[in-house]
């Protein structure tokens, strides 16, 4: 089947869709007279979610090419250099029940490593500042029942959340209908620990608490186990740093998947017929059985279908926009906080930057903090100069570390908003009234389309674990099709 370049305008109809449509194909579009290449599946995207279902479907002995619009794999993992250090300058942790992750990583021989958690964290809050023992808090007796309480009630509400099925939870309008601000309120009497929690949930959903479904919020705690699990380092999701790098993970996989995989070649159209789909990007076409489309929510939609993709979907993507945050790394010489008893992770309820975490290397040096500049001063700061962000994250470190923080030997820091095919970090969250109305639409296929990434993922959603789930999920579907 060769669609002609004029067959495909045809396709997507006329009016605003057509301009659309060549506004996409004129961007360097292959010559009309190229047959379209064949294969059995084609995926979209090469991070973790591409590739899982590249893999999962090449192992049942499916032809499959992986078409990526990034010049590298990995998706929101990704390699970055400090001090001639290679770290993960995107997701850099696993938890122990992020099992899929775990696995992944003992097939191809990487190692993990417990993160650095021995010694005293430095605890920010209200105007004072204390240092507290490992993951605890430490606040006053009455600040800390107060946490511990709106910590026991939300796993509580939590827990009654239908992983698959959210919306159909027994209050679910109810909680949809209110942001996790409007909770929050309502369910604390004291500000400064009101502050702390909104520190916390921003930064693991890069999103204010105000911009959320409160629905949203109890989902995405369900999907993670527990609030504890989410925000704690020990039996948690940050349990474990990869020694080479999450990077390296994405790298083993690219390399199982071979000449599969075909960078730079950003996707534009997607065309469906009572055969097959015809999958149209920059360098050429492909005709497959099947497509997997495997990248940010929000960016599915800049993906030209024919036919439209169903009014849910389409409303759906455009109601969950990307986190946004900026990831850093500050390198010492040495490790300074080490020879204080302290182990490098700060808390502050102060914006822009929430935490922070002792990232040096196993042999004791360069010294190496992590860390992010948080939404919504992510998107203030991303236009401004690195130098600048430079001098916003060493004086932060300053403040909760002392003087002995003033004198970096390099600085890092991945800008995720202004990533053109991630567009933010760490993922997709929805606002009020989305999950009720058009969430159930988000893992079901258009037609010969099938959805992958960490968003669409039912646990561990907006986590590495998540898009490897969801992965195996998209594979399993288009299987099925085969067998059906």
């Amino acid at each position: 089947m060769t669609l002609s370049r004029r067959e495909v305008l045809k396709l997507l109809g006329a009016g605003g869709t057509a301009t659309l449509a060549t506004d996409l194909l004129d961007a360097s579009a292959p010559p009309e007279h190229v047959p379209p290449l064949q294969s059995d599946v084609v995926v979209v995207g090469a991070g973790f979610a591409g590739m899982i279902a590249a893999r999962s479907l090449l192992r049942a002995g499916k032809k499959v090419i992986v078409l990526e619009a990034r010049d590298r794999v990995g998706g929101r993992i990704k390699a970055g250099k400090i001090a001639g250090q290679t770290v993960d300058v995107g997701g850099m942790w696993v938890g122990p029940t992020q099992t899929r992750l775990l696995d992944l990583i003992k097939e191809y021989g990487l190692h993990t490593t417990p993160q650095y958690m021995a010694g005293k964290n430095v605890e920010q809050l209200a105007g004072r500042r204390w240092l507290a023992e490992g993951e605890d808090v430490a606040m006053d007796p009455p600040e800390q029942k107060e946490f511990d309480g709106v910590f026991a009630e939300l796993d509580r509400l939590s827990a009654e959340i239908p992983l698959d099925a959210p919306w159909t939870a027994p209050r679910a309008e109810e909680f949809d209908r209110m942001t996790a601000e409007d909770w929050l309120v309502a369910n604390t009497k004291l500000e400064s620990v009101r502050s702390f929690l909104r520190a916390g949930l921003r930064d693991i959903y890069q999103a204010e608490t105000y911009q959320m479904s409160f629905l949203y919020l109890l989902f995405y705690i369900r999907s993670g186990d527990t609030m504890e699990t989410l925000f704690g380092e020990k039996d948690a999701a940050q349990a474990f740093r990869v020694v080479e790098g999450l990077h390296g993970v994405a790298g083993k996989l690219a390399s199982e998947l071979g000449s599969a995989i075909l960078l730079e070649t950003p996707v534009r159209a997607i065309a469906q017929g009572p055969k097959g789909v015809t999958v149209h990007s920059d360098k050429q076409q492909w005709f497959a059985d099947h497509c997997v489309v495997a990248v940010p929510l929000p960016l599915s939609v800049r993906i030209a279908y024919d036919p439209p993709l169903s009014p849910e979907r389409d409303a759906l993507a455009q109601h969950m926009p990307m986190g946004s945050v900026i990831k850093w790394y500050v390198a010492y010489e040495k490790p300074f906080w080490r020879e204080r008893g302290w182990n490098g992770m700060t808390n502050s309820a102060l914006p822009p930057i929430a935490v922070s975490f002792d990232a040096t290397p196993a042999e004791g040096k360069p010294g190496l903090l992590a860390g992010f500049i948080d939404s919504p001063w992510s998107l203030r700061w991303t236009s401004r100069p690195v130098s600048d962000r430079k001098k916003l994250v060493v004086d932060h470190l300053v403040d909760l570390f002392g003087p002995d923080a003033a004198h970096p030997i390099d600085y890092e820091d991945q800008n995720w908003p202004a990533e053109v095919w991630s567009r933010g970090c760490y993922g997709a969250y929805m606002g009020p009234g989305v999950m009720t109305t058009v969430g159930k639409s988000i893992r079901e296929p258009q037609g010969r389309v099938y959805w992958a990434g960490t968003e669409t993922s039912t646990k561990w959603m907006g986590y590495v674990e998540g898009a490897i789930r969801s992965g195996e999920r998209a594979a399993a579907e288009v299987l099925a099709r085969y067998k059906g």
